[in-house]
């Protein structure tokens, strides 16, 4: 097939004008035949152009609806609902507080290398709406556009910076004397002045093993289930103020408190609140008392002991109440098998953002 090619010179141009008959252009209109034709000019994009710059365009385009679709901490930081129910946190301060610490904080990439394209705010986002609603990593890596192992990378990188800042920067080795208790002691506690320490245990469900004998070790019989034990203190004012590494579940409490070393913090004079399970009188420091509820010996209580146990169950509920909301976080309901090398740091980062919570009490507000 050949072609025809008129040279042609328009009144004001010195540039030539082509009038083609036949473009070589797929989807073209200037085809032999046609009834439509066009003058093409070096002035003019070619077909050939444009097609490529409307599939570049439509590539942009679907890249900004991508980018568009990848979750933030922008699009929840002005509602204090939102921002309760992913982070677990109060309010967005509460977030870009943790944010200013971790920016000053020499972050150790788990992976050993840096994970730069996410902000360091969505990067503690992602790592808070892990803990607290324990979405899979799959999920997370399509919530915010990135790889599993990017998740896995940033949890593991943020957790561990946020034990090293909150627990053992500010909360270990550090329960608060019998003095600084007085000074903010809710009204439940007036009977109990001289309490350092509540103290309880709570369970943190965990995958079976393979081998038997590690099984029994974790296997609870109060939860009919494999499970990590550990023991929470909390002040009167409903802090938590202590807390162990996490045991097998078939450990007792009085084992528990013996090891963990929550003992070698009280002082004489001080008294420790407990449940009934918590027969630690014989290994307690000298000089410390322990008050828990009576046991029922003579078929019944008398005045004395229903009105101790009363005020022991008073004061007592506020531990329960700070365990309740450390199981917030619903990483703490079953950790899974990935993550049990960082198990402890969970469960003390979990703590710590507990305390960041408004007070379980409204006179200490």
């Amino acid at each position: 097939m050949t072609r025809r090619i008129r040279r042609i010179l328009l009144p004001g141009l010195n540039a030539p004008v082509f009038n083609m008959t036949q473009c070589c252009v797929p989807g073209c209109f200037n085809k032999s035949g046609s009834k439509q034709q066009s003058n093409l000019s070096f002035y003019r994009f070619p077909c050939e152009k444009r097609e490529k710059r409307k599939i570049e365009n439509e590539k942009l385009k679907k890249q900004v609806e991508k980018q568009k679709q990848t979750f933030s901490f922008s699009q929840i930081s002005d509602n204090p609902e939102r921002v309760q129910y992913y982070t677990g946190l109060p309010d967005a301060a509460s977030v870009l507080f943790l944010e200013a610490l971790l920016s000053r904080f020499d972050l150790k990439y788990h992976s050993d290398w840096t994970v730069q394209m996410m902000p360091l705010i969505d990067q503690l986002f992602l790592t808070l709406v892990k803990l607290k609603l324990n979405f899979g990593h799959e999920d997370l890596s399509i919530r915010f556009n990135c790889s599993r192992g990017t998740v896995t990378n940033i949890f593991t990188t943020i957790v561990s910076a946020l034990y090293d800042i909150l627990y053992v920067g500010m909360l270990e080795n550090n329960i608060p004397s019998r003095a600084k208790n007085q000074t903010s002691l809710p009204d439940c506690f007036q009977p109990f002045p001289n309490c350092r320490i509540v103290l309880d245990c709570t369970e943190v469900s965990v995958c079976n093993t393979e081998r038997l004998d590690t099984q029994s070790h974790l296997y609870s019989q109060y939860k009919g289930r494999t499970t990590l034990k550990a023991l929470i203190g909390v002040a009167p004012n409903g802090v938590i103020t202590f807390v162990s590494n996490l045991y097998g579940g078939s450990a007792s409490d009085k084992a528990i408190t013996a090891d963990c070393g929550v003992l070698q913090h009280l002082q004489p004079g001080d008294m420790v609140i407990a449940d009934k399970g918590f027969t630690i009188r014989d290994i307690l420091p000298e000089g410390v008392s322990l008050n828990i509820p009576s046991f029922l010996t003579n078929g019944q209580f008398t005045q004395e002991e229903v009105n101790n146990n009363r005020k022991i169950s008073c004061a007592r509920i506020h531990v329960e109440r700070s365990i309740q909301r450390l199981k917030v976080f619903s990483i703490l309901h079953h950790i899974p098998y990935q993550l049990k090398k960082n198990i402890n740091k969970i469960l003390k980062a979990c703590v710590c953002l507990t305390n960041l919570q408004t007070p379980i009490l409204r006179e200490i507000e």
